[in-house]
């Protein structure tokens, strides 16, 4: 009796341990990313949120893959609407919706808030489960946030009303005609011209004069740039941020990083940009982050990213170099552009102004001055 109450004790312990074992894990986050579930007719379509829950320090970006049936159901980048961020790039591509979200006003979301609403149109009778992977979930600091993702689905079920309407009858008109016409038509050789349906063949004959396409010239590569500038002691300029040599495939999105020394730039303004959407973060420690969008016609050539004003607080002689950091260059389809970049930098030019001189250098100047008209006077 005591082995077995020994045992039974033991199992319990182990229970208990195993228990707690997995519990913690789970109570480490309280963030979720999650999306809901819903049951939809064919034909129809229901948006549903992607949301993050319990948000209990400010996230500023968030970067999400949300994957799907494609099979069933069907997503274009129009029908994912931005949430509460105020920059939002979706891309939907083979079954994903990738969603990057940047949070630019205030401290960053916390609680509850809205990632996307999503708008799925069920194309067939199906299933689909909706599994979220967290790439970036970050707080105003750029450390990652812990989170954990509930994944959600979608079943798609046929209208029992969809039968009622005959389309049986329109069938059997058309199976009549084709009864008679053996008999009557069977002067159907008149169908035998046809063959000349193959003439569709130049046709495709055509179609390898658009195989030329290939001609469109590849440009050179895309080139971030920023220019040298000689500033004096507290004063200002304008330096242009010029992304160049934009090729067919145009730009959708630029995400660019200045980095510049903060003892001897100040960078007091950031604007003017010829995409449709600009941001920039608050400079702090010498580093200046900053968003752009094109939503419009697709940006090709040359196009200003941004036009920042510095103010040379260093001193005279002192430098800084200003370098760009390309976090992200997509094109109008969302793919990775290719790029160099050119760094400039800052000279703080000495003035013209006459030195100030010392007191004892001022007499010995007088001085000096005083014994050569003597000496002068003296040879006369």
């Amino acid at each position: 009796m005591k082995g077995n109450a020994v045992r039974d004790i033991i199992i319990m312990v182990v229970s208990l341990l195993s228990i707690m074992l997995l519990v913690i894990p789970v109570s480490s986050s309280s963030t979720i990313v999650s999306i809901g579930s819903e049951s939809v007719t064919v034909g129809q379509s229901v948006t549903l949120p992607l949301m993050v829950k319990g948000a209990d320090e400010p996230i500023s970006c968030a970067s999400v893959i949300l994957s799907y049936n494609s099979s069933v159901f069907k997503v274009t980048e129009d029908s994912v609407k931005e949430g509460d961020f105020d920059l939002f790039v979706p891309n939907v591509e083979n079954g994903k919706i990738k969603i990057v979200c940047f949070q630019i006003v205030g401290e960053g979301l916390k609680g509850d808030f809205e990632i996307a609403n999503i708008t799925f149109k069920a194309i067939r009778k199906g299933y689909s489960k909706l599994d979220i992977e967290i790439q970036e979930l970050n707080n105003t600091v750029g450390k990652s946030v812990q989170a954990v993702t509930k994944s959600g689905s979608l079943t798609a079920e046929e209208d029992e009303g969809v039968p009622k309407p005959t389309p049986t009858p329109t069938i059997t008109p058309t199976t009549t005609p084709a009864l008679p016409s053996p008999s009557p038509i069977s002067p159907s050789p008149s169908l035998t011209p046809t063959p000349p349906i193959p003439s569709p063949s130049p046709m495709a004959t055509t179609t390898p004069t658009l195989t030329p396409t290939p001609l469109i010239p590849v440009g050179s590569k895309v080139v971030v740039h920023i220019g040298n500038f000689s500033v004096a002691e507290g004063k200002s300029c304008n330096a242009a941020i010029i992304i160049k040599n934009i090729g067919e495939s145009g730009l959708s999105r630029a995400d660019i990083m200045l980095e510049y020394n903060p003892s001897v730039v100040k960078v007091e303004s950031a604007g003017r940009s010829e995409f449709n959407k600009f941001a920039c973060d608050v400079p702090s420690e010498g580093k200046l982050k900053m968003f752009a969008l094109e939503t419009g016609a697709k940006v090709k050539g040359n196009i200003k990213f941004a036009e920042l004003k510095l103010r040379a607080i260093g001193k005279e002689n002192e430098s800084s170099e200003l370098g760009l950091e390309i976090k992200r260059l997509k094109d109008a389809n969302n793919h990775d552009v290719p790029f160099e970049v050119e760094n400039g930098f800052l000279l703080i030019k000495p003035s013209k102004a006459i030195p100030a001189l010392s007191m004892l250098e001022i007499i010995a100047l007088v001085t000096g001055t005083y014994f050569i008209i003597r000496m002068r006077r003296r040879r006369k």
